[in-house]
């Protein structure tokens, strides 16, 4: 008998097939383990955040406090606060329909920004950064952008 012969007589095809249908299983159940346990964390200014999920959504900025660009109550977004305060304040604040308010956001170039204030309904996707009256020629030089945005978990605990 040749060695190949020998091998095959030794070990059944159905073993082989039982070990190969065992290390599938197990490699599955260690892929699905491993990403259960690295969920991706966000460090920013003191802060940590879970990632929910990120994607590259239209970037834009405008102007708080301007009555061409908001409605009727300039300085006052729909969850009901004073957006020209927090901005004076140096706090980042943003505009979108995706997510609910109170929800917060992580844009590149930006930074993390807390969603206070919704846009039109056409713009479904987009994010709208809030940037002070005064700002006007920074807004319009932001431009239209695609970036990077992570929806953050609210779950905060400080650093």
């Amino acid at each position: 008998m040749r060695s190949k012969e020998k091998i095959k007589s030794i070990i059944p095809p159905a073993f082989v097939k039982c070990l190969f249908t065992l290390f599938i299983i197990f490699s599955a159940i260690g892929i699905s383990y491993a990403d259960s346990m690295m969920s991706p964390l966000l460090l920013h200014k003191n802060q940590k955040y879970t990632v929910k999920s990120e994607t590259i959504r239209v970037v834009t900025a405008y102007n708080v406090g301007d009555p061409r660009q908001t409605d009727d109550t300039p300085c006052i977004a729909a969850n009901g606060e004073d957006i020209c305060s927090a901005l004076a304040k140096g706090e980042v604040r943003c505009a979108a329909n995706f997510v609910p308010l109170g929800s917060h956001l992580y844009v590149d170039k930006i930074g993390v920004c807390l969603v206070t204030d919704r846009m039109n309904r056409r713009y479904r996707n987009r994010v709208d950064i809030a940037m002070e009256k005064d700002e006007y020629h920074k807004a319009r030089r932001f431009g239209r952008q695609k970036l990077q945005v992570k929806i953050l978990d609210n779950n905060l605990t400080k650093n």
